[in-house]
């Protein structure tokens, strides 16, 4: 009989890379008659209140805090003399984001994303069945304690939604394992890099080499620069039902599938195949992309998972970790509660000598903007930038209000006629500080308003991070408006440097929606579409 389930296979480290939490340790418990833990030996019990502060704990951690193999990876990025500037660039910028982001004023990205948490508990680690209810309060704490962006919107209706003002509900999923410890995964997955992933129901005609080496570098090459590369690439092939190929993704770009085998014997155990992690990274190398502006380092590195699958179904499930890789992994054990060290002074790594953007020319927002959009017309695509002046803030929920005023006739916010729109929704400030975390929301969510706004003279100029549509590169090409790309992922760095005042002007019930007025300071940024017509990224992915 085969019994292979994933979920024996997860792999949490040596305990040399945990530090030891000055909480109490489980209590130890005596069972009644009649009773058994599960296993030989004694059993522990593990109060809601310390699994609470260990949630709140690494919930804390992460949003300013990353992986050392993620900081490692990304200082060796910044450093690499095969990838161009800009990607040494981008590189170098993300790694002095995180240094700025390890002082525990500034997280890490204006996204502090949704909560997430896995966890196992052994059968001889014992609760009072509140867990989800302790994490939830744990991640809650975190992110009220250290003002991190509330950005879940709950549901009054089949469309009518609102923000729920404290981030959760968080995403948790709890099983049950053997053993006597209690091991948890927490991450936080903001919008742009979730936004990426795929899953779709193919043939089995596909298990071909030359089929699915055509299938992935689809999906490689469509994933674009919005998720804030260089990425960690997950891919699973396979799987006994399309949810599972899905949760085995998200627990494959977490690393909690590292450990898993190269080769398997047909009897339904899973593998890891690093010669297929090796041509997806190819894949992203070739795909101009790079790390955002343009070059070769889209990608840190790949996972490809192979799981077993129903003989007439294959589930291919595919996605991504951005540059904010926030993950912390715990343990409960009978001795203690531990949790992952995290990357504590990433500028130990930095390489010497910052590299600059070549030729960046600066730029007046603060000029009427069709002088702003003919100047920015006149460059080729991929000019970098150094943007200085007043831009307009504002996001999905205010572009929806923007468009219901034009169909209601009534008069546009002069602001968007006056200024160049920043898709951008920032955490709230630390006290003494003009901005929280600022930085780019993926544009192609707004490409829906884009045309409206620009007949009636607005939003002419739009700045954000990723690739826009063909229906909104039309509309700049037709409008002689502009598009610019910031580094998506450095927003600590950019509120740190760049950002020099920021003032709610409307919509304030909107919360991180609201719109705001935002003075910036030589932010640097890249031309992606002008009245061309044309596409950066898709004129490097032909180069």
């Amino acid at each position: 009989m085969s019994h292979h389930p994933i979920d024996e296979l997860v792999s949490f480290g040596p305990i040399e890379d945990y530090e030891r939490l000055e909480l109490p340790a489980p209590e130890p418990v005596e069972l009644g008659p009649g009773r058994a833990a599960g296993e030989a030996g004694p059993a522990f019990f593990l109060p809601s209140a310390e699994l609470e502060e260990l949630a709140r704990r690494a919930f804390s951690a992460i949003a300013f805090r990353l992986p050392r193999a993620h900081v490692r990876a990304l200082a060796e990025a910044a450093s690499d003399p095969e990838a161009s500037e800009a990607d040494r660039f981008v590189a170098f910028s993300l790694l002095r984001n995180a240094a700025i982001a390890a002082e525990g004023t500034l997280p890490l990205c204006q996204d502090t994303g949704t909560a997430v948490a896995y966890g196992w508990k052994g059968a001889a680690l014992l609760t009072d069945g509140r867990d989800e209810g302790a994490i939830a309060a744990g991640a809650a704490a975190a992110y009220a304690a250290h003002r991190l962006r509330a950005s879940q919107l709950g549901p009054k209706g089949f469309i009518a939604e609102s923000n729920t003002r404290d981030n959760l509900p968080a995403m948790i999923e709890l099983r049950a394992a053997g053993g006597g410890e209690y091991r948890l995964c927490f991450a936080a997955k903001g919008g742009g890099s979730a936004n990426r992933t795929s899953l779709s129901m193919e043939s089995p005609s596909l298990l071909d080499e030359a089929a699915l080496e055509a299938k992935l570098r689809e999906r490689v090459l469509g994933l674009g620069a919005s998720g804030c590369p260089p990425y960690r690439i997950s891919a699973v092939l396979g799987g006994s039902s399309p949810d599972q190929a899905l949760r085995v993704l998200a627990l494959a770009g977490l690393g909690l599938l590292d450990g898993l085998a190269g080769e398997a014997g047909g009897d339904g155990r899973p593998l890891r195949d690093r010669a297929w992690e090796s041509r997806i990274e190819a894949m992203a190398r070739s795909s101009g992309v790079g790390a955002q502006f343009g070059g070769s380092r889209m990608a840190l590195d790949a996972r490809v998972l192979r799981l077993p699958r129903h003989a007439a179904s294959l589930p291919l499930a595919f996605g991504i970790s951005c540059s904010a890789h926030r993950v912390a992994k715990a343990l409960v054990r009978p001795d203690g509660l531990y949790l992952e060290r995290l990357e504590a002074d990433p500028a130990r790594l930095l390489p010497a000598g910052e590299p600059a953007l070549p030729g960046a020319r600066r730029v007046d927002l603060d000029r009427p903007q069709a002088e702003l959009a003919a100047e920015l017309a006149a460059l080729p695509l991929g000019s970098f930038l150094l943007l200085s002046g007043t831009v307009v803030a504002a996001r999905d929920a205010a572009h929806a209000r923007f468009r219901a005023l034009a169909a209601s006739g009534a008069a546009l916010p002069a602001y968007l006629s006056r200024h160049p729109v920043f898709y951008a929704g920032p955490t709230e400030a630390a006290p003494g500080l003009a901005s929280g975390s600022f930085g780019p929301t993926t544009a192609g969510r707004m490409d829906a308003y884009l045309d409206g706004l620009m007949a009636r003279g607005a939003s002419l100029v739009s700045i954000a991070k990723g690739g826009r549509s063909p229906a909104a590169r039309a509309a700049i090409a037709s409008r002689g408006g502009a598009y610019l790309g910031c580094v998506g992922g450095a927003a600590a760095l950019a509120a740190r440097e760049h950002v020099l005042s920021s003032e709610v002007v409307d919509y304030p019930e909107l919360g991180m929606e609201a719109v705001r007025l935002v003075v910036l300071r030589e932010l640097p940024a890249i031309l992606l579409a002008n009245a061309s017509g044309k596409d950066f990224y898709e004129e490097a992915r032909r180069c």
